[in-house]
């Protein structure tokens, strides 16, 4: 199996800033996809949804301020099953987000573009 991991430091917001970024429509809205919608409490499905496709995350765990787990449940044959991690971290003036989306079969054309696009507009 492959990854993608990415490790974005955020200046000038805090660690609950991003966690705010990653647990609210408003927040994922803000810097991701703009028509997110659904449930952000665990168990919950978030829609995201880019032009003519997109994608369902399940919530499957939270810790305020340092954690975000979520599975796909819907969306490109090859991203269904697939987890994504958010761990955030303090570090001095940066807050740590390491990002790893986790669980491909195989490589993917998208895995050449995946940019650390991260919560860096909080």
């Amino acid at each position: 199996m492959v990854d993608i991991l990415h490790r974005v430091g955020v200046q000038h917001s805090s660690a609950q800033m991003v966690y705010d970024a990653l647990t609210t429509i408003d927040g994922l809205s803000g810097w991701w996809a703009t028509d997110t919608s659904g449930s952000v409490e665990v168990g919950g499905v978030i829609e995201f949804r880019f032009g003519p496709g997109g994608f369902d995350m399940q919530v499957l765990e939270v810790e305020p301020g340092e954690r975000v787990l979520w599975q796909v449940v819907d969306g490109p044959a090859e991203w269904i099953g697939t987890t994504v991690n958010w761990q955030i971290t303090q570090d001095g003036d940066y807050t740590i987000v390491m990002f790893s989306h986790q669980g491909w079969k195989e490589p993917v054309e998208f895995m050449h573009i995946a940019a650390p696009s991260g919560p860096s507009s909080c």
